[in-house]
């Protein structure tokens, strides 16, 4: 298949490929991380004072599925804007009623199912696409910037739950 014929698209472009090698690391530190931890563990608070360890495990697993509606959103060039006090409490509300009865094995599914849709919408950005952009959740957000974004928000809350539990 040529160029012409993917539309531009090169299967092994030097973003996407870099971009998958950080998707597929941070699925495994996300499994790392989960299968670390203790039923102890699972209750207790984390370095972030809204959520405890579970809840913020559920929160990573459960928006993972936006990364590719963020996607979409710079590819339209229009995303979803809600006043940050609107957007912070809904997540916070969603992450704790959402997180009510989450094990484990539960939110490891749940960010295996996110992933899939993560890497099936990587595979589908042109390269031309990648600097398309769009004011996403008040944040100017490119295709590119939102797949690292998933990557960074990982980190965030790893680095979180490693506080809460003294590892850190």
């Amino acid at each position: 298949m040529t160029d012409a014929e993917t539309g531009g698209a090169t299967a092994t472009s030097p973003t996407r490929e870099a971009i998958r090698a950080e998707l597929e690391t941070t699925r495994s530190q996300y499994h790392e991380l989960r299968n670390s931890l203790s039923v102890e563990d699972w209750k207790q608070k984390s370095g972030n004072p809204a959520w405890n360890v579970r809840q913020l495990m559920w929160h990573l697993a459960w928006a993972g599925g936006f990364t590719a509606s963020g996607v979409e959103s710079c590819r339209k060039g229009k995303g979803s804007n809600p006043p940050n006090w609107i957007a912070d409490a809904a997540n916070t509300w969603i992450t704790r009623i959402g997180s009510r009865g989450a094990t484990k094995k539960s939110v490891g599914e749940k960010y295996d199912a996110a992933h899939q849709k993560v890497v099936a919408s990587l595979d589908t950005v042109q390269d031309d696409e990648w600097q398309k952009s769009a004011r996403v959740f008040n944040r100017e957000m490119t295709i590119e910037k939102t797949f690292r974004d998933h990557v960074d928000h990982f980190k965030e809350h790893e680095a979180d739950i490693n506080k809460g539990l003294g590892r850190s």
